[in-house]
């Protein structure tokens, strides 16, 4: 097993249940026994909760379950059959579909596997093209994109400098500096473990990348691996897409910024041959900002 970023917990015992219906983190055995969640069909019918995101054939709802005398709390996606149509649109850009709950369930155990931080598996169960994933709420929404746009990770961590306050933008708060060159670190570390082990996001923002607990501690996690893949040899077309993904997202940092998480994602200093890669990164995230503000996202 690959060592972990930052000491990641990576040890995940699974349990069937159900015929093989449901598979069951076994830490998490006892809360579900609780509540009678012990097949598919009583997980995925399993009411109450609040739903934080629907889109298509899947929602996510947001869970509160108690078990002596105290509460955790967890997030259930379910997908239902997709329509025709979401099957075969894939097919035109030259991709397979991804289909149910399934692909984002073993990208959480390859990433844990990998030792990439990112969310605690639960449950994850199938029937007749019915399929959910379920993960532990890791107690926070708070995401890198918060912090660039100077919310709350920023307050607690003090005003920074003056030095600090014209990176960003003028509506930015001022951030400290020795904690940008740590998130940066963190990043890089995440982002070239994950190419590194032939994993590659597709939604690779800012937004995907959450700061857990206390934020002086930067416990940051991926998530939203719904789109993930895995190749035996991932090519320079992916990794492109996900840096520039990444690049994009975090436009509102310096160039100086943006080129530094480079550098220490390549884990070396910049050479000639290295140009390439910073034009391919940047004409990408160009065509991202366009799209993006063609299709008001």
């Amino acid at each position: 097993m690959s060592k972990p970023v930052d000491g990641l917990q990576t040890a995940i015992e699974l349990e069937e249940w159900d015929a093989g219906r449901l598979q069951v983190n076994r830490r998490f055995r006892r809360v579900l026994e609780a509540h009678g969640l012990t097949t598919f069909t009583a997980l995925f019918r399993l009411g109450g909760g609040k739903v934080v995101r629907a889109i298509g054939n899947r929602s996510t709802a947001h869970i509160v379950l108690s078990i002596e005398g105290r509460q955790e709390a967890f997030y259930l996606k379910r997908h239902v059959p997709q329509r025709l149509w979401e099957r075969i649109k894939p097919l035109f850009h030259l991709s397979l579909p991804i289909l149910g709950a399934r692909n984002e369930w073993e990208a959480i155990l390859g990433f844990h596997s990998a030792g990439i931080p990112t969310m605690t598996p639960v449950a994850f169960g199938e029937f007749q093209s019915h399929s959910l994933v379920m993960t532990r709420d890791l107690g926070t929404d708070f995401t890198l994109l918060d912090w660039l746009n100077g919310n709350r990770l920023n307050a607690n961590l003090g005003a920074g400098t003056a030095g600090d306050r014209g990176i960003g933008g003028p509506d930015r708060p001022g951030d400290n500096s020795s904690l940008r060159r740590e998130i940066t670190r963190r990043v890089a570390q995440i982002a070239r473990r994950m190419h590194d082990c032939g994993l590659h996001h597709q939604d690779f923002y800012l937004n995907h990348l959450l700061c857990c607990g206390d934020p002086s501690g930067l416990d940051i996690r991926v998530i939203d691996l719904g789109r993930v893949r895995k190749r035996p040899r991932l090519s320079k077309r992916w990794i492109i897409k996900d840096l520039a993904q990444l690049d994009f997202s975090a436009r509102r940092l310096s160039c100086s910024d943006r080129l530094r998480f480079l550098r220490l994602y390549l884990g070396r200093p910049f050479q000639t041959a290295d140009r390439w890669l910073v034009r391919q990164i940047a004409v990408k995230s160009w065509y991202i900002a366009a799209h993006t503000a063609k299709n008001d996202l």
